[in-house]
């Protein structure tokens, strides 16, 4: 039987105003007292918990979600269920293993526990791993989401730029399963190749001189009408314009803005002669509009793609308490070696 304890310790945000101050500085381990789980809430033992480009931009105050100096931070990971004010769902699932969300505006889970609604939880099965299952919800379900939504404005083929990302990857990944083709943008050549064994029919550098005439090419010949876009800035106009006419970027994210304060651009002229459409994806929205068999097919759907070996979560390392901020700064600048795990 597991005691809870009344106390527990867990990153809690630090802040700062200064951008350029490291991220290992805006966190700070930390003792709180553990709340009463209020009607609806579970109790989690954390097991496992992914660093994500979402809890950077957190981080540094940019996010979506306005900062709570000092709340525990950490959108998701794996744990345990030990108790629980959740009616017969809370009952059902208390001692099982789940991947979970944390709570939008209270605590996160980066931390020995974690306190979330239950339907933010869901089982894992048991041929996934605890790191595996830690990283289920926010990347793998976005990849699906955003391939079945270009599946839904018809496109043939997407562009995915920063696609060497998880996101990116799993977006390859379930594109080739869905007869959908990708052209795959990154930076660094040495995920070239890396991405070309994964299954994408093109790849370019965006470091190449004629990189925006290889974009149109590429395009043009296979038809790519939607942008999975993970960047924002001017990439999206630049890519955007590469585009043939009534293509759509579906933008999920922004990596400049760990750096950069602009959020976001579009070119006018393609919006008004190209019809160049833009919109926004966000999991967390997803969620909470859709139907709960709507979110437990998707779980399923995203978790037999783990267990089949289809999905993957590059893993960098796993990290405790100690070693977890120098680890987050190796992750802030090298995202493509895999995911940094907080292992409490």
């Amino acid at each position: 039987m597991t005691t809870t304890p009344v106390t527990h310790k867990g990153f809690a945000l630090n802040l700062i105003d200064d951008l350029n101050a490291p991220l290992s500085d805006r966190i700070e381990l930390i003792d709180k007292e553990l709340p009463a789980l209020k009607s609806g809430q579970v109790l989690v033992k954390m097991l496992a918990a992914p660093v994500n480009p979402s809890d950077l931009v957190y981080l540094m105050g940019k996010y979506g979600l306005p900062p709570v100096n000092g709340s525990f931070v950490g959108f998701e990971g794996c744990g345990l269920v030990i108790d629980a004010n959740a009616g017969l769902y809370g009952k059902w699932l208390k001692g099982k293993r789940v991947a979970l969300s944390a709570q939008p505006g209270k605590d996160g889970v980066w931390a020995e526990y974690a306190v979330t609604k239950a339907n933010f939880c869901l089982p894992v099965r048991d041929d996934i791993s605890d790191v595996q299952a830690s990283t289920i919800i926010v990347n793998p379900c976005t990849s699906v989401c955003l391939i079945e939504r270009a599946i839904e404005l018809g496109a043939k083929a997407v562009v995915i730029n920063a696609a060497a990302s998880q996101v990116g990857k799993g977006a390859i990944r379930y594109a080739k399963i869905k007869g959908i083709k990708t052209i795959a943008t990154v930076r660094s050549e040495a995920n070239v190749e890396v991405l070309t064994k994964l299954g994408a029919d093109k790849v370019l550098l965006t470091t190449a001189e004629d990189f925006k005439a290889q974009l149109k090419s590429a395009s043009s010949e296979l038809k790519a009408t939607v942008l999975l876009d993970a960047v924002a800035d001017i990439d999206t106009p630049t890519t955007m314009s590469c585009m043939p006419p009534k293509s759509t970027a579906i933008v999920y994210g922004r990596l400049t803005e760990t750096h950069d304060p602009i959020g976001g651009q579009f070119s006018v002229a393609d919006v008004i002669f190209k019809q160049h459409k833009i919109e926004g994806f966000w999991l967390a929205t997803y969620i909470g509009n859709a139907k709960p068999w709507q979110v437990l097919g998707l779980s399923r759907k995203v978790q037999k793609l783990f267990s089949e070996g289809i999905f993957q979560t590059d893993i960098y390392g796993e990290f405790n308490f100690s070693d977890f901020p120098e680890a987050l700064e190796h992750y802030a600048d090298h995202k493509s070696d895999g995911k940094v795990i907080l292992v409490p």
